[in-house]
């Protein structure tokens, strides 16, 4: 046997001779420390007792309990990331009713069609391949450049459209996404007349979901250290940019009508939408919207993500989107107005399931944000785990969104969105119907007596006659 043999051999043993020694060491090491903690924990009084932190924990909650120690150290309103902890809309309540003979299931689920119109009686309405749409999400006030670009190129892979959000116009984005959506927000950026030509679909923004019409601003010493941002948000030195809590150009209906207008003969008649945020007040909000003669609308219920909405207002602020899209569409379906005006559904739409219940409820088509991001970064995760939350790779101010790797983002997202679409056209296999779009509520029952009642479908009880 050699020398570096016997070398190998010696550390080799010498290692397992030292773990051996660690582990029997730690061992009762760990079995000191959990017999002094158990002690102290079953003989303190409750006042004293570490114990106590599992108490308020769970009367309070993690999140609502860590929020509160945030106010405390900054003295502002935390910003919570992605929106709403809890879903409130019971889309699990709705379940599809497959068939068998009274109406046979189709053969073969690719044959299921899939593209959707939206704004029919636009001179050039969007045509897109699924009804499936990234949501808005803002450059430079949210997500990196980076993000957007993988946003749409995944966009462009799948067949639908991307969509500015209402942060500036970022010519990356317009280069890469096919078919794009531009916002016009109720900031002053992105809205001279070289921009809005650029535009698939105009969105005129009145706000969001959980997030309503509330202002937000980016400050100066935020902008000092961005030049650019700055630039594109057309701000000078020393000054802050502000999202105001609605369009200053428009105080009343006839404003809104003058806006609609005038959008639709500088982009030369690609649809002009309108998005605002589900209230209970939607149907006088529609009334005014409608007047404006739009070509689609957009409504984002309370569990709609945001990049950083007060915490405590995502809790409390808005309609659930399920009730949100039941209410838009019986008004459109009042006022004649079904397949003239498209109706968009966001918020809390995470699976192919919740895009089928939106569409079956009378929505033509869904956008997603959240869940889109998520599947954008996927396994990218890993590249600041456990260390650092993978938000750090897709916000504009994230210290790692160099590492977004952005081909392999769009991968991902269009991945999701194809295999999203596949068990949407499985699922209208199952229910015999050879298009989306001709999924409706007959195809849907609820276990809930009352939903199925307000929703006017079957309970699971009763028997169709």
């Amino acid at each position: 046997m050699g020398d570096f043999t016997r070398g190998v051999l010696a550390t080799v043993t010498g290692a397992v001779i030292v773990l051996l020694l660690f582990a029997l060491g730690a061992r009762g090491l760990f079995k000191l420390i959990f017999g002094l903690v158990y002690t102290k924990l079953t003989t303190e009084p409750y006042w004293t007792n570490l114990f106590e932190t599992y108490n308020i924990v769970k009367m309070v909650g993690l999140g609502r309990l860590l929020e509160t120690e945030l106010r405390s150290a900054h003295g502002q309103p935390p910003a919570r990331p992605f929106g709403r902890r809890v879903i409130v809309s019971p889309w699990k309540d709705l379940l599809f009713n497959p068939v068998y003979l009274h109406r046979l299931p189709l053969l073969d689920y690719t044959k299921v069609k899939t593209d959707v119109v939206i704004g029919p009686r636009a001179r050039y309405p969007l045509k897109l391949k699924l009804p499936i749409l990234i949501g808005g999400m803002a450059y430079g006030t949210a997500l990196s450049a980076q993000t957007k670009e993988a946003l749409a190129m995944a966009a462009t892979m799948a067949g639908t459209a991307a969509n500015t959000g209402n942060g500036p116009f970022l010519p990356a984005e317009r280069k890469i996404a096919e078919k794009l959506i531009i916002q016009y927000s109720r900031g002053s950026w992105a809205k001279d007349l070289e921009v809005l030509e650029e535009a698939d679909a105009i969105e005129i923004q009145l706000g969001q979901g959980l997030w309503g019409p509330a202002p937000a601003e980016i400050p100066p010493q935020r902008l000092a250290r961005n030049p650019k941002l700055r630039n594109l948000l057309g701000v000078g030195p020393g000054e802050k940019a502000v999202i105001p809590p609605r369009l200053l150009e428009v105080e009343n209906g006839q404003d809104l009508r003058a806006l609609v207008d005038n959008l639709r003969k500088k982009t030369g008649g690609v649809p002009i939408g309108i998005k605002l945020g589900a209230t209970q007040w939607l149907e006088k909000e529609l009334e005014i919207l409608v007047q404006a003669n739009p070509d689609y609308i957009a409504i984002d219920g309370l569990e709609g993500g945001t990049h950083g909405g007060l915490a405590a207002a995502l809790d409390g602020l808005g309609l659930p989107t399920l009730y949100a899209v039941e209410r838009a569409r019986r008004f459109l379906e009042e006022k004649g107005l079904r397949g003239k005006i498209s109706l968009l559904a966001g918020g809390g739409l995470y699976s192919a399931m919740d895009f089928m219940r939106a569409l079956a409820l009378g929505a033509d088509a869904v956008f997603i944000g959240t869940i889109a991001l998520l599947a954008l970064v996927h396994t990218q995760g890993a590249k600041v785990l456990p260390w650092e939350p993978p938000t750090e790779l897709i916000f504009y101010q994230g210290k790692q969104k160099n590492k977004l790797n952005i081909p392999q983002a769009a991968q991902s997202l269009a991945s999701f969105l194809k295999a999203s679409l596949q068990e949407m056209q499985i699922t209208a296999l199952c229910l015999g119907r050879s298009h989306l779009k001709e999924v409706n509520k007959t195809d849907l029952c609820s276990p809930d007596r009352e939903l199925a009642g307000y929703l006017g479908i079957k309970w699971c009880g009763d028997p169709v006659q």
